[in-house]
């Protein structure tokens, strides 16, 4: 059996396999919900739309099998009856979830629930007008098999500010606007906020929150864990709000949970299945390049909108994280690559003035028509996604960073099937178990490691062990490129003083000294044999401090006891066996 059919037979199978076994919920007993929603306020602002978000998703779960107990407007003797009634219905078996949207605060660390009749003039009045989420966590824990809550109460609360003027010597324990960070839940529990600890979330202009919108849009999409559907609800609102506010997951389930426990997975059509699975190894990637890939793979289909929306709140567009002018200026794009863009856009039919390389009016305005064409914000800047699809007719952008700013995690399994170069599937696979940060310069690919105490010795093993070796780096460019690599990553830099320099070291390259040398600079080489045409040493460096400072690090100190928090340190230092860093940078070719 070849390959492809080979292929074709595993999809299949898996298919049927799907097809005979729906998803299960992780509780076989009954579904039960507490649902509760506060807007008319009498001591504080009413808010708009808690119980109208209160309803919408009450309805919501009756659709999805849960016997739902709705309260709308209740003081805080009533949220307490409503709460006891819940209790008591809950078997353990049972799947238990509460809902609140109203308003909320913390006080000394402790999450509060407020009733419509809160008026709170002290602090001592908190524990008889508010209800502690704390005491619904363990109710719900201590008596059903899995416990889901959804907390819609972060919203600005003017209560907070009085109660926080009131307390006499006011400090981090007093009454915060927002909710405090919830830092661990018992087995089967799950706790979703609309903001992360300390925002303020919005109550919506339109009929609903943005959280309880973006709830009721993916909770119970087909086939989908309640976990993924949840990173969707994230993405969803941190675009309706530009970025300020951003929902909050907190789980210890082991089980997996779906709200359409009556879809299975044949209920996605065969075209999109393996749509799916890309997409969902994109949404763990979690990386500009990741939906980038998956644009090029998948440009059509039932994912691809929500795939540009995640791609521009990555990398610009007009509600990103950065501009659309720092996306194109990340891209690196060399005066020949803005040429072949021209032309190819020339080609298409696009009036772009001069091919020269500069973009001006006339090829902003023909970039933002293209952009229109592919269903992308018309920004009139080159970002990953155009820069991929003008590669498809012969335009190669490779100088672009194309992992995050921070070391993390890649899953060897997630990239395969998207990422289409396999240098970075080998570093993954090599480097399993390791926060890395990978770019790619030139036809090199450059991956940063994060590795506390990692010596040179232990630095050279992995890089070999990956069949490949630690950074030789031959121009400013290149360098400034490997730097930029893991800059804005602070754990990659060990910081100190030794009682005379304040210093930040860097991650390990790959130069070494031949034991016969000797200083001022005398047979440095690189492991890869190539000559030295370039060099960065920090002045007066390398100086062989100790015996056996034979090994490069990036490097640089200050006179004196000083703050190196914004120290560039791109500069090199000669080290020994005796001294260790946070990372080191591996290069493949």
């Amino acid at each position: 059996m070849g390959l492809r059919n080979l292929q074709t037979f595993l999809f299949f199978l898996l298919l049927m396999v799907l097809g005979l076994s729906a998803p299960l919920s992780a509780a076989e007993g009954k579904r039960l919900a507490l649902v509760v929603g506060n807007s008319a306020y009498t001591a504080t602002t009413p808010l708009a739309n808690a119980a109208a978000d209160a309803r919408a998703f009450t309805a919501f779960l009756k659709e999805n099998g849960f016997e739902v107990d709705s309260l709308i407007n209740v003081d805080r003797a009533g949220f307490a009856r409503g709460l006891s009634n819940f209790s008591k219905k809950i078997g353990p078996a049972d799947t238990a979830l509460f809902y609140f949207a109203g308003h909320g605060m913390q006080l000394k660390g402790e999450n509060f629930l407020l009733g419509l009749d809160a008026e709170l003039l002290s602090e001592f009045d908190v524990d008889a007008e508010a209800i502690a989420l704390n005491s619904i966590i363990s109710i719900m824990e201590r008596k059903a098999s899995l416990s889901l809550l959804f907390v819609d109460a972060c919203r600005n609360n003017p209560i907070a500010d009085r109660l926080n003027a009131s307390v006499e010597g006011v400090t981090r324990g007093a009454a915060l606007k927002g909710l405090a960070p919830v830092s661990s839940t018992g087995s089967g529990t799950m706790i979703a906020f609309s903001a992360s600890p300390g925002q303020v979330a919005y109550d919506g202009v339109g009929e609903n929150s943005p959280f309880t919108t973006a709830l009721v849009e993916h909770l119970a999409s087909p086939s989908l864990e309640v976990g993924t559907a949840f990173k969707r609800v994230i993405r969803d609102v941190r675009i309706k709000t530009n970025n300020v506010q951003s929902p909050q997951i907190v789980s210890n389930i082991a089980a997996e949970f779906y709200f359409n426990a009556s879809a299975p997975a044949t209920a996605v059509a065969a075209s999109d299945f393996l749509a799916q699975i890309d997409f969902e190894k994109a949404e763990r990637i979690a990386t500009a390049r990741g939906w980038q890939l998956y644009l090029a793979k998948h440009q059509s289909g039932s994912f691809s909108d929500s795939a540009r929306a995640a791609l521009r709140l990555l990398e610009g567009g007009g509600d990103g994280l950065v501009s659309p002018q720092e996306a194109e200026s990340r891209m690196r794009l060399t005066q020949s690559q803005r040429k072949e863009i021209q032309l190819t856009l020339s080609d298409l039919g696009y009036d772009i003035g001069a091919v020269d390389g500069n973009f001006g009016q006339k090829t902003r305005r023909a970039i933002s028509r293209y952009q229109k064409a592919l269903g992308l914000t018309e920004t009139g800047y080159i970002n990953s996604v155009v820069a991929n699809r003008l590669e498809l007719v012969g335009v190669t952008s490779t100088n672009s960073v194309v992992s995050a700013d921070e070391a993390r995690l890649f899953e060897p399994e997630d990239l395969k099937g998207l990422e289409t170069d396999e240098r970075i599937i080998r570093a993954a696979q090599c480097l399993r178990g390791k926060e890395i940060i990978y770019g790619e310069f030139g036809s090199r690919l450059y991956v940063a490691v994060y590795d506390r105490h990692s010596s040179w010795q232990t630095a050279k093993s992995a890089a070999q062990r990956c069949k490949a070796h630690l950074a030789s780096i031959s121009s400013k460019a290149e360098n400034d490129f490997v730097y930029g690599l893991f800059e804005a990553d602070d754990r990659m830099f060990e910081t100190g003083f030794d009682g005379n320099v304040s210093y930040k070291m860097g991650p390990w390259i790959g130069l070494e000294q031949d034991p016969g040398g000797r200083e001022p600079r005398g047979g440095w080489r690189w492991l890869t044999g190539e000559a030295m045409t370039y060099n960065n040493w920090l002045p007066n460096h390398p100086n062989e401090h100790k015996q056996g400072d034979d090994f490069a690090m990036f490097y640089a100190h200050l006179d004196g006891n000083r703050d190196t928090a914004d120290l560039k340190a791109s500069t090199w230092d000669d080290m020994g066996p005796q001294n260790s860093s946070h990372g080191y940078i591996i290069e493949f070719r």
